[in-house]
């Protein structure tokens, strides 16, 4: 999906340290020293947009630089 960051691809789902996470990676960044490296977000069913998803295991950013919403 096309979002502020850049695209962002969800390659799936998975348990990382026993909590539910989305895997993803940006394919095309602003900041080119972030694509292709694998962040995590908290699971969210009710999640349809990047701007709906926050940072998994309590952490207040994505990657370095990369901030929610």
């Amino acid at each position: 999906m096309s979002a502020m960051p850049g695209k962002v691809c969800v390659d799936g789902v998975a348990e990382v340290a026993g909590e539910k996470v989305f895997v993803l990676h940006l394919i095309q960044a602003r900041d080119p020293g972030l694509v292709d490296r694998p962040f995590f977000a908290a699971y969210d069913e009710g999640a349809t947009w990047f701007t709906d998803l926050k940072p998994a295991f309590g952490s207040a950013e994505f990657l370095p630089g990369l901030e929610p919403g």
